[in-house]
């Protein structure tokens, strides 16, 4: 029974992350047929984009009164991207690049968002009005980027991950935007019914291994989750678009923070936004020092070497070690 739970479970996944990974690319070229900015568009379209499975098991999860298959999920899916998604990118690649810009401003950032959360969440529940807070912190910080995205023009003759994608002739645009518009529906409708079988088997899956959901979010499904972020982040690394990357990494992070967090709140029924934040604790303070240990690694020389990666991927087994002690076999 817990073989074809866990098998059902990465089957939806795989299903769910070939489908954000296709509704990314839709995004993507959506936002080419308008010539946005490459960092305004990784931070917005590739941000948000790669979190949209976290948002909808988010939604479902608090309605279902299981807020800490949410919060798990997205600490996991923050301290694998951080961790393991950046590590192995810097391996494939040998040294990741950063501008200074893009540390000092977005770093500062994600600091802010770090804080909030974590005394909201401290009491064991988020409110609807709490989640309005993260919410209203989210389109500040879209608003932020928006105000910087001069900036973040791309120099003339630099190659594009945008100019990979599938060009969009003048004489019928009308007609492609509407292709894409459409593709862009049936795979949010594909994302949306692939991550409640996700939620579903998830919660079956932790009642039979009597292990708690959020352990089965940081783990599993938050693998599963980072998956389109990873295949996304390869093709702007062959395409020479590490802004691209930056972007993306620092808008998923902070949309899983306040977006779909607060989004979860929303959709919570009255009563059921209570989990236990001890569990979450442990986890909480990895995805801080993942921060932490990639700012100061990128700070003065503005770029990730190997060891670097290697020493990134070290932290993410060492966290999911001490998870499964602590939520497993502490019991």
């Amino acid at each position: 029974m817990v073989v074809v739970q866990l098998t059902l479970l990465v089957v939806f996944l795989i299903i769910l992350a070939f489908a954000a990974n296709r509704l990314v690319r839709y995004l993507v070229e959506l936002s080419g047929f308008y010539g946005w900015p490459t960092f305004l568009v990784s931070f917005i379209v590739l941000g948000l984009g790669t979190s949209l499975p976290d948002l909808f098991i988010g939604v479902m999860s608090s309605a279902r009164g299981e807020f800490s298959l949410v919060l798990g999920t997205v600490i996991g899916a923050n301290i694998l991207v951080l961790c393991l998604v950046l590590g192995i990118l810097t391996l494939v690649k040998g040294r990741l690049w950063i501008r200074e810009k893009t540390v000092i401003e977005n770093f500062g950032w994600i600091f802010f968002v770090l804080m909030i959360p974590f005394f909201l969440l401290f009491d064991g529940r988020l409110t609807f009005f709490e989640g309005l807070i993260l919410i209203v912190v989210y389109v500040m910080y879209l608003y932020n980027v928006k105000e910087h995205q001069s900036y973040f023009r791309r120099s003339e003759g630099q190659r594009s991950l945008l100019q990979t994608m599938e060009p969009i002739p003048k004489h019928s645009r009308r007609k492609l935007l509407a292709r894409k518009i459409a593709y862009i529906l049936a795979s949010l409708a594909v994302v949306m019914v692939a991550s409640y079988f996700v939620v579903e088997n998830a919660l079956v899956l932790s009642s039979n291994l009597g292990v708690p959901p959020i352990l089965v979010g940081m783990s599993v499904v938050a693998l599963g989750v980072a998956l389109p972020e990873l295949a996304l982040n390869l093709n702007a690394l062959r395409a020479k678009e590490e802004e691209i990357i930056w972007g993306d990494l620092i808008g998923s992070f902070i949309t899983e923070l306040t977006l779909v967090l607060g989004v979860a709140a929303l959709f919570s029924a009255p009563g059921n936004g209570f989990f236990d934040f001890s569990q979450a604790t442990m986890g909480y303070l990895f995805m801080a020092i993942s921060f932490l240990l990639v700012f100061f690694f990128t700070y003065k020389k503005k770029e990730l070497t190997r060891i670097e990666g290697v020493a990134l991927m070290l932290l993410y087994v060492i966290f999911l070690s001490i998870e499964f002690d602590l939520l497993l076999f502490a019991k």
